[in-house]
Order: structure tokens, then sequence, then C-alpha cells
């Protein structure tokens, strides 16, 4: 149970450039009734098109169920105000550009229009759910759902709370987004970056280093990770890695 909130039923994606068409497609495949909306219609339709080529791309390839995909592609429309957007859904997934005036409105008006039952999530890669959630009178529902891009086809979504955010809300995006393919990894608190982009710039830091101290060119610092521990994180993690190497503490 994730009273009050709910996870089957219809999804907005509020804001439909790349990143929002890629989360429009993925929920289609999945069968789900999708409705865009973006403040410059020319946007929504391009957004449109790309999400109906994303799920036939996914189709072609075996990447989605072609009969839960064609539900999904025949209820997969621009709504032409917010309101109507999401006045009936179980998720919205926001994904407006990063800027704090932008996503405060969307998130505001949003929180006025949907279902109190209804999680909102932001794709922001850079700003604060919990400065965020606070233009809504619901913060409570409100959650970041950072993806890796294109989110159709990247597994992971990053899910943090803000510091108003109710834990069952998390515990309701986690089963939400497991629903449509995604693998959750859950922060206990917010943090700048998640965890992937973090632990990317660790690496990318240090591959800089490396070559701006005369250690090694920038072909052979990529070839090293390229044709090495490169290979095997597209498996494990650093935790299991590092615990089959060494064994038992």
């Amino acid at each position: 149970s994730y009273r009050p909130y709910r996870i089957d039923g219809p999804v907005a994606v509020v804001g439909v450039g790349l990143t929002g068409a890629s989360w429009g497609a993925l929920f289609a495949a999945n069968g789900r009734r999708v409705r865009f909306f973006d403040q410059d219609s020319s946007v929504a339709a391009a957004g449109l098109e790309r999400a109906r080529a994303f799920v036939s791309f996914l189709i072609e390839h075996g990447l989605a169920d072609a009969e839960l995909a064609a539900t999904g592609l025949q209820h997969l429309e621009i709504c032409t105000e917010i309101e109507m957007a999401v006045q009936d859904v179980v998720f919205v997934q926001e994904a407006v550009y990063d800027s704090y005036e932008a996503k405060m409105a969307v998130f505001k008006a949003i929180d006025q229009s949907a279902p109190r039952y209804a999680l909102i999530s932001s794709s922001s890669s850079g700003l604060s759910i919990s400065k965020i959630q606070t233009a809504t009178t619901c913060p409570e529902r409100c959650l970041s759902g950072h993806p890796y891009n294109p989110p159709h086809l990247i597994p992971v979504v990053e899910i943090a709370p803000g510091e108003l955010t109710d834990p069952q809300a998390i515990k309701a995006a986690r089963a939400f987004y497991t629903s449509v393919g995604k693998i959750p990894v859950v922060l206990r608190r917010e943090v700048p970056g998640y965890l992937a982009n973090r632990m990317s710039a660790a690496l990318w830091r240090e591959a800089i280093n490396l070559v701006l101290s005369g250690v090694a060119g920038v072909e052979d610092v990529d070839n090293a990770i390229r044709y090495g521990p490169g290979l095997r994180w597209a498996v494990m993690g650093p935790h299991i890695l590092y615990h089959l190497g060494g064994g038992e503490g």
C-alpha cells in the first residue's frame, strides 16, 4: 500500500523536449495513457512525434511488449492546458528546463490541478527539490526522479526526497518507476549531483589530473577505462567488485 498515493493509471509529462519525449515514450511503451503538455505548442508537437518514433524503435528491437506499446501509442496525446494534462493522473513527470523560476511555477500549477493521490516528480539534474516543493500546497508528494538520458533506453532513475517529502511518496515512486521498467536507486537525503553523476565526476577529475600532470595521454587514460574496469562496471558496481576481489572484510 502506498496510501494516499496511487501508481496505476494515466501519466502526464510536463515539458516535452528531448528528455520529456523520452519519458513519454517509456511510459507509453509500457501501456500507460500519456498526456503531454508544453507551453510551446511546436515543442509539444515535435515531442509527440519524437516519442512515437522512440516507441517504434523499442518495438522493432524487441525492447517493448508490442501489444502494450500499441495501447500506449493509441493514447499518447497533447493537451493544450496544463490543467487538462494532469487532472486525473497518478503521476506527473516534470521535464522543463533547469530554472527555479520555471520549475516552481510548473510545480505550483500541477499541484493546483492534479489529484491529491498523484505524485509529482522532477527530472532536474542540478536543482534542489527541497526548494522546488515549497511552491506547492502539498510538498509531501513532490520528489526528484532524475534520469540518465535517454530515459527510454537507460534503466536507472535516481529518486531523491526533499526536506518535506513523505517517505510513502518515495516508496510509491519506486514502485511506479519499477512498473515501467526502470531500475530505481533511492537517495536517503538530497545531495547535489545525485549518485551516478557524483561518481562520474570523481573519475573525470582524476582523468583530467592524470593528463595535466603528465602521467599519460588522453587516449591512454580513456583506454584504461574502456578496456579495463569499464567492462566490469557494465555489470557490477564498485562495492560488489571490491567484495569479489577481496572477500569478506
